[in-house]
C-alpha cells in the first residue's frame, strides 16, 4: 500500500499517474467511510444523552407535582 503524505507525492509518482490518483481516492473513499461511522456514533450518543435529559425532566415534573399535591393535602387536613 502506497502511503501518501499530505505535503507531498511519492518519488516519480508522475511515471504511474493513474496508480496514484487511484490510491489517493481510495484514501479518501476510506476517510469519508471512517468520518460517516464516527459521525453515526456522536448521533447516537447525542440522541441518548437527549432521551436521558428528557426523561430526568419528566421524573422531576412528577415529583414536583407529587410535592405539591401532598402540600395541599397537609394544608385541608390543618
Amino acid at each position: 500500500m502506497t502511503i501518501i503524505r499530505p505535503d507531498s507525492m511519492p518519488r516519480l509518482w508522475w511515471l504511474f499517474p493513474w496508480s496514484m490518483a487511484r490510491q489517493l481516492h481510495r484514501n479518501a473513499v476510506a476517510l469519508k467511510a471512517l468520518t460517516d461511522k464516527l459521525d453515526a456514533e456522536v448521533t447516537a450518543l447525542q440522541r441518548s444523552r437527549e432521551h436521558w435529559i428528557a426523561k430526568h425532566d419528566q421524573a422531576y415534573a412528577v415529583a414536583m407535582h407529587n410535592e405539591r399535591v401532598i402540600r395541599e393535602m397537609e394544608e385541608r387536613t390543618r
